[in-house]
């Protein structure tokens, strides 16, 4: 298999190359055995909510709202922290407020991708015991992270409009709520976009 989960301590993953809803064990080194089917995971590769799989949409939202406080620190506080000084500068143009939402968007964005590919999770999810992978059940990578993103880098650079940003990113958070509780894979737009799960571990 040439997909080998090289970062990844000895466990069980998905095998590039093997049918979707089943997983190997990776010992650190190389495979061991042949593909075994993921418990909780039918064979179309999606978490069947009955097996307690799919996280609970109450959890979701409460490990969004701890990620949002990490959000609040990594773009407005921890600038300050080091000297590049964006928050209590005033604005004198456009084109600064736009180089500050650059900066706020870059640093949420990296957090995103690099916790989600190194531990599976954010802050809140990991405090919430979720794990987010890919529609097919194997490890979400950078491409994966980074699409996943793409809903919310679009919004937030809108946030320099007045009244469309806001008006946009309140839509896109209330969209995605509803489709928690709505949608079949309990998958909110920035899943959709990204193909991704987001279950219990």
């Amino acid at each position: 298999m040439s997909d080998t989960p090289q970062a990844h301590p000895a466990g069980w993953y998905h095998a590039q190359g093997d049918p979707p809803g089943t997983q190997r064990y990776w010992d650190g080194s190389g495979w061991q055995g042949g593909p075994q089917p993921v418990p909780g995971i039918d064979p179309a590769g999606v978490p069947d909510a009955l097996h307690g799989a799919l996280a609970d949409p109450l959890r979701r939202v409460g490990a969004r709202l701890v990620d949002l406080v990490v959000w609040i620190f990594i773009g407005n506080v921890l600038p300050s922290l080091i000297g590049l000084g964006f928050t209590g500068r005033a604005v004198d143009s456009f084109v600064l407020e736009v180089v500050m939402r650059a900066v706020f968007v870059a640093l949420v964005v990296s957090y995103e991708v690099l916790m989600i590919t190194g531990k599976g999770a954010t802050i809140g999810k990991l405090a919430f015991r979720l794990m987010v992978v890919n529609d097919d059940g194997s490890l979400a990578d950078n491409a994966t992270g980074l699409k996943r993103m793409l809903t919310y880098i679009v919004a937030a650079m809108f946030m320099v409009v007045p009244l469309l940003g806001p008006v946009l990113m309140s839509v896109l958070a209330i969209v995605g709520f509803v489709m928690l509780f709505v949608d079949a894979k309990q998958q909110t737009p920035w899943d959709k976009v990204g193909r991704t799960l987001v279950v219990e571990r």
